[in-house]
Parts: structure tokens; sequence; C-alpha cells
């Protein structure tokens, strides 16, 4: 039988660099056209199976909110992730700047110290127009240990690349092991609910951050 990963991730970065539409790309391979801004945070799951390990990680994802006044709410959503991914548009250097500047110290302080980090330089369609290099973002996310990836929701290009960079990752002898246990303590604090409050606890057992309405394995989102 094949043994299944749940894997908490966060998209982390500045508003319209294309967060939700790189989701909606993974999940469910679609572009999303018109989209609102994400205001709290938006969930949705995918399981992808790994052949060369005979793997499965079930991808628990958070779409957050780029705008200033929301990153004290994204930051509940980072604390326990076990996948931070810092997403900029490489058409707009300032998208780049928060995140050296601002959203990876906060990940680095709040995160769990074997968070796997990942930067993702998204639009790379719109080549034509970039502010940062992609030498210059390399040698960042090097100089910080990161994975890095170039991609576009638009074209469908790197993502699938990027998550299995990210899971092979993950699956790693040293790293799975790490997880394992990470996975089998938050199930057995699930398990394990006070007296008199497992009515409550209940709607919430499958929760890993603040509590908003989720979404099935077939990926359709729960909002925004």
């Amino acid at each position: 039988m094949t043994e299944t990963l749940p894997i908490k991730v966060v998209l982390l970065g500045e508003t319209a660099v294309g967060k939700s539409s790189f989701i909606s790309r993974f999940v469910s391979d679609s572009f999303l056209t018109n989209h609102v801004a994400t205001m709290t945070g938006c969930f949705f799951s995918k399981n992808v199976f790994y052949d060369k390990v005979n793997k499965e990680i079930k991808y628990e994802i958070w779409d957050t909110a780029g705008q200033e006044r929301y990153r004290s709410i994204s930051k509940m959503f980072y604390q326990d992730a076990s996948v931070v991914l810092l997403m900029l548009d490489i058409t707009r250097r300032d998208t780049f700047e928060a995140i050296k500047n601002y959203w990876y110290s906060e990940v680095k302080e709040s995160s769990p110290k074997n968070v796997i980090i990942a930067i993702v330089a998204n639009k790379s369609d719109l080549y034509e127009y970039e502010e940062i290099t992609n030498n210059e973002l390399e040698e960042y996310a090097q100089s910080i240990n990161a994975i890095y990836k170039q991609t576009s929701a638009l074209k469908n290009s790197g993502i699938k690349d990027l998550f299995d960079q990210i899971g092979y990752k993950l699956l790693s002898p040293d790293n799975y092991e790490v997880f394992i246990r990470k996975t089998n303590s938050r199930n057995l604090i699930k398990l394990t609910p006070p007296k008199n409050e497992e009515k409550e606890n209940d709607a919430d057992d499958d929760a890993d951050g603040p509590k908003i309405n989720k979404t099935n394995n077939k990926g359709k989102k729960s909002c925004c």
C-alpha cells in the first residue's frame, strides 16, 4: 500500500504576483482570469505520486493575502508550514525586494527550522519586461539555501518541475523521517481532544491553521 505524506505548503509574496493563478494551474490545470485578490487565505489540496520512491504526498496548500495590512494574518498560516513558496513577479523588482527585506526573514523567524523554502519567479512568459535577471535570482536562492524555479501559470511552465524538486527533497531519506514524525505528532494531538470539547473539536480535526472552509481532494477551491 502506498504511503501518503501530508505536507502543508504556504504561498507568500506581494499582491498580484500570481499566487492564486499558480495554485489553480497546479491543482486543476486551469488559469484564473479576472481574479479578485485574496483577502485572508484559501485552501487547496492535491495528491502527487512520486514513482521513483513509491510514495505519495498530499499537498495541503494555503494561498495567502499579499497586501501589507494582512501580513499579521498570513503569519498564522506559515508558523507550522513544511514548505514555503516565496513568489515574486519577474516584471516588478519591488516584489523581489519584499522577499529579501521582509518575507524571508519573517519565515525564518516564525517557521520550523526544517522548513523547505523555494523562490518562485512567476510570470516568466513576460521575460521581455523582466526587472530581475535569472542570474540574480539564482544567486539569491543559493545564498539562502532555497530551491529556485521560474514559472508561468499562464503557459503552465515550471510548476510541475518545481513540485517534483520539492517532493523528492521531502521524500529523501533524511527529510522523510523528520516529516513523518511531525505528521505522527500532529495526528496524536488530534486524537486526544480535551474533555468535554469533542463536539467543538470535531469540525477542526483536519485544520492546520486558522479555520477556513477547505476543499476535497479533487482540487476545487473553497474561496476567493
